[in-house]
């Protein structure tokens, strides 16, 4: 019975998956006009995509069993003539800024 309840918890702890998410609009720094065409790149996945004509973006990524804690997402913007920047979890929601 202890061996069954064992099994359970660690199937339990181990087989929770979900996402992590990054999402928000992208602003030239100098004039807050929207970018359009920034690639949006999570390091510690595989996906990426470029924002809206509007300067929107909105990217996750999957994670696997989580008990003590979850994986950063850590997620990069960049587009030509402007610096790239790498940011991490709560880093990345909202309003965003690349400057040139």
């Amino acid at each position: 019975m202890i061996r069954i309840i064992f099994l359970l918890l660690l199937f339990t702890q181990t087989s929770c998956e979900g996402y992590r998410c990054a999402k928000g609009i992208i602003l030239d720094k100098t004039t807050s006009l929207p970018l359009d065409s920034v690639l949006v790149k999570v390091k510690s996945g595989k996906q990426k995509m470029f924002s809206d004509t509007s300067g929107n973006f909105r990217v996750c990524n999957q994670f696997g069993g989580c008990v003590f804690g979850c994986e950063d997402i850590i997620v990069e913007f960049s587009k030509k003539g402007y610096k790239t920047i790498l940011l991490k979890n709560e880093e990345c929601i909202g309003t965003l800024y690349l400057e040139k």
